[in-house]
């Protein structure tokens, strides 16, 4: 049976050769798989954390290595990557097991390389690590483990201080957080059943809705299996509590997958009306239909399709429009995007996001409502876009976002129709949300 070590050396493998996701490719390689609670949050940890820190560890790699990185093998620079992060960053594991359980894998998976492994990983183990001082893009880049190309566009766009805020914000990990199911159930109800069960929760700050967990395993709940909340994070919550759909609404979700801004807006609408997901993927609309399922949800159907050219049968009286984007708010989610190519150079992103924007607004009833959200804190893919689509489509107007179930700090960014929120440590994830309404002519 393979162990969290070798299962974490075969998803950073697939990353590494095949640019797989890290989500993606953990998922693959968990299935089936039958693993402890503590080995699954053991290998959660090797395999998010070094994909955190790959630039840092990377620089320790070149310090201590004769050969260049560009030249190891992948499997021998995942195995590097490994041991240094249990060496440097995970203070439960012993020197030794770093250095030997890596040196282990280096006989399965590098033979040839064993000797060259074992002696960079003692060497380093006798070493504290050191990280370059100073505001230089190459020195925040290590230090901060962010592509040099992101260091550079997160000083342009938002200064040295907000920038370097933000790149040690990334490298947190968030707390798990989820999302209330009232069509079954009240917060006080849920918070009482999970205690119950044994769970310790806390309140969200930016929804009513939001519940914070301090440790992981929710799934197995019982409260979970019956449907009495989703995983969500609470910036994402905003999004149907601004669309503010309303029981008996026909509601287009049109890049809908995995669901659960789709399930939300149900919930919203307590189960009455119509809700139609869109996606480009039929494959990932099945998460959207298992959700629903889950949460006793009835008025959701799925279509596969493109949320630019699809030809609605009517019209609708809410749009959600959670448009692709480029993620920069999730990094601390998703380390692996950091790396991705796209982060920066978003401009083909801009685009699908313009043409998805256009075209369901012709299908949206005069009077109707449409919020367009991103989960990232780039202005190209953000305010830039809104404002250009108000310059454009002079039948829409910015309205203000009054929910009462949007609370503290959240309420008073939204109050003017349009905002960014920031990853935060007792907040939510990076996002954007903008409200707008096509003008009755009537």
């Amino acid at each position: 049976m393979a162990t969290p070590r070798e299962l974490a050396l075969k998803i950073l493998y697939d990353i590494e050769k095949n640019g797989a996701y890290l989500n993606i490719s953990f998922q693959n390689h968990t299935e089936g798989v039958v693993l402890t609670e503590r080995d699954v949050a053991l290998l959660k940890e090797l395999t998010y954390g070094v994909m955190k820190y790959k630039l840092t560890l990377d620089s320790v790699i070149a310090r201590f290595s004769s050969v260049k990185l560009k030249k190891l093998a992948p499997f021998v620079l995942c195995i590097l990557r490994l041991g240094l992060y249990q060496l440097y960053f995970m203070d439960k594991i012993p020197e030794s097991a770093a250095v030997n359980e890596s040196v282990k894998l280096a006989g399965r998976y590098a033979g040839k390389s064993r000797g060259f492994i074992n002696a960079i990983l003692r060497r380093a183990a006798k070493e504290a690590l050191t990280l370059p001082e100073g505001q230089e893009p190459e020195a925040l880049s290590v230090r901060y483990s962010h592509p040099l190309v992101l260091v550079r566009f997160l000083l342009e766009t938002f200064g040295a201080v907000r920038a370097e805020e933000l790149m040690a914000e990334n490298n947190q990990t968030p707390a798990l957080c989820v999302r209330v199911n009232t069509f079954k159930t009240s917060k006080a109800q849920l918070m009482q059943r999970l205690k119950d069960e044994g769970a310790s929760v806390s309140e969200g700050t930016q929804a009513d809705g939001a519940l914070l967990f301090e440790s992981g395993g929710v799934q197995k709940l019982s409260s979970y299996k019956e449907g009495l909340f989703t995983i969500q994070d609470q910036s994402a919550q905003l999004a149907a509590l601004a669309l503010d759909p309303q029981p008996g609404n026909t509601v287009f979700d049109v890049c809908a997958a995995p669901g659960g801004k789709t399930t939300h807006l149900a919930e919203l609408m307590e189960n009455q009306g119509e809700i139609l997901a869109l996606d480009v993927y039929e494959k990932r609309l099945l998460s959207v239909t298992e959700s629903a399922k889950r949460l006793g949800l009835t008025i959701i159907k799925t279509q596969a399709a493109d949320a630019a050219t699809y030809v609605f049968s009517q019209p609708a009286d809410k749009i959600l429009i959670d448009a692709p984007c480029s993620g920069l708010g999730v990094i601390r989610r998703r380390p692996d995007i950091k790396y991705k190519p796209e982060l920066t150079d978003f401009s083909e992103l801009v685009s699908i996001q313009k043409n998805i924007l256009n075209h369901c607004a012709d299908f949206l009833k005069p009077g109707g409502e449409m919020v367009y959200s991103t989960c990232t804190i780039n202005p190209g893919e953000n305010e830039n876009q809104v404002m250009s689509f108000l310059q454009q489509r002079k039948d829409f107007e910015l309205v203000p976002i009054d929910s009462p179930h949007i609370i503290g700090e959240a309420q008073r960014i939204l109050q003017n129709g349009m905002g960014t929120f920031y990853p935060e440590p007792d907040g939510g994830d990076g996002f954007f949300i903008a409200k707008l309404r096509r003008r009755n002519h009537g």
